[in-house]
């Protein structure tokens, strides 16, 4: 009896100890985290819709976040797609990362053009004689020259799709100001949209292809079985078209004004 009595006070203030050192503490950090918890439900509820809601469906729940990776997933690759369409032959990146020079660039546009009058001359094609005046010109307010490297090769490209598709006559080519920002400054690939223009007429169905050829690479052309394209054929996608009937007598003929743009990446 006497060793129980000693033995009580002892277990009475091992339980005030466990009660104020483990419990209290418990107690207190658990209504903490239930604070927390309660703010993160209300976050998670507003996320999805429910202001007010006291129970959520994490069931449901847990279906939304599979679609939301899925669809990630397939942005993903659809973005590396468009990446590897836009992206540029290796000759044309060179030019666009090295200094840019007037001289080589006269040179080369000047070397194009030739090319393309024989190539006319050759397809029984038409060129107006301002048609070349639309190439681009460096100005003394542009922020980024070396991109008239891409204007020059879009120009290319859309000047020797039209000529293989033989249109009966082209009348003008252009190629306005980029639309485009100053150079990013964190070190982020950003796109250069470069918009070109040409006038030109033919016969429907030759006029047709050209628009088919226009968004594809050249092995895709090949494989569609289009007029014959280079290989470094840059990808160039319609924005806007207008199309009219030249002549009552020319029933199959029409006039063509064609805006496309081109992309080139930006480092």
């Amino acid at each position: 009896e006497t060793r129980r009595r000693s033995i009580l006070p002892l277990l009475a203030s091992a339980l005030v100890a466990v009660y104020l050192f483990v419990f209290l503490p418990l107690d207190r950090e658990a209504g903490s985290r239930g604070v927390l918890l309660e703010k993160k439900w209300r976050l998670l509820a507003a996320a999805l819709g429910h202001t007010n809601a006291l129970k959520l469906d994490f069931v449901s729940l847990t279906n939304q976040f599979n679609e939301t990776r899925a669809a990630l997933t397939v942005f993903e690759t659809a973005r590396k797609q468009a990446q590897a369409r836009v992206e540029p032959d290796e000759t044309l990146r060179a030019k666009l990362s090295a200094t840019f020079l007037l001289v080589d660039y006269d040179n080369e546009a000047g070397r194009q053009k030739g090319t393309l009058e024989r190539l006319a001359k050759q397809q029984g094609v038409g060129l107006e004689t301002n048609v070349f005046a639309g190439f681009p010109q460096q100005t003394a307010d542009m922020k980024e020259p070396a991109l008239l490297w891409a204007e020059l090769a879009f120009l290319d490209t859309l000047l020797t799709t039209a000529i293989n598709a033989k249109v009966t006559t082209i009348h003008s080519v252009a190629a306005p100001l980029p639309l485009t920002n100053a150079p990013p400054t964190n070190g982020v690939r950003s796109l250069a949209e470069l918009p070109v223009q040409i006038e030109l007429t033919g016969p429907i169905q030759n006029v047709a292809r050209f628009l088919q050829t226009l968004p594809l690479r050249a092995d895709e052309v090949k494989a569609a079985g289009l007029p014959e394209a280079s290989t470094n054929k840059s990808v160039l996608f319609i924005d806007r078209l207008v199309l009219r009937k030249q002549a009552p007598e020319k029933p199959d003929e029409v006039r063509a004004s064609l805006r496309a743009v081109g992309f080139v990446f930006r480092e």
